[in-house]
């Protein structure tokens, strides 16, 4: 199917790439249908596009937390393994929103509210950790 979006211009995306967030995201009640898009097609990154296929002009830059905090830790609950129809964690991505600010220098993940994608089945959802030990401006340039 053909999507519109302000940043890629018309996308064809196929049913069995959409993911859908039942629960939408937080503070985006009506988002339920998102595209995973390369940051940039021509060159490799760790970086990449989670596209609104509702609202065109609506697309976050996410990212996989482990590649910057190979230590990250998040557990989900019985009823989030359910909802997500996980039968094996082997078959589960964790993208995080990434912020970069006009110093890009300074960008920053939100380790608190990650994204966990069930590849299965394609159904998502944006869980929040309840530990203190991670920030939702986490930076990912250290600056040393």
């Amino acid at each position: 199917m053909k999507y519109e979006t302000a940043r890629f211009g018309s996308l064809e995306i196929q049913d069995k790439d959409i993911l859908l967030f039942p629960d939408a995201l937080y503070g985006f009640d009506k988002e339920n249908e998102f595209a995973l898009l390369p940051l940039d097609p021509k060159t490799e990154s760790p970086m990449e596009w989670l596209q609104s296929l509702r609202t065109r002009e609506l697309a976050f830059i996410v990212t996989d937390p482990f590649l910057f905090v190979p230590e990250y830790k998040m557990v989900l609950s019985d009823s989030e393994r359910i909802q997500l129809e996980i039968e094996s964690t082997e078959s589960v991505i964790v993208r995080v929103i990434v912020t970069i600010p006009k110093v890009h220098t300074e960008m920053t993940a939100n380790l608190v509210a990650p994204l966990v994608i069930n590849q299965k089945n394609r159904l998502a959802k944006q869980t929040v950790l309840t530990s203190v030990e991670y920030d939702t401006k986490y930076p990912l340039i250290s600056k040393k």
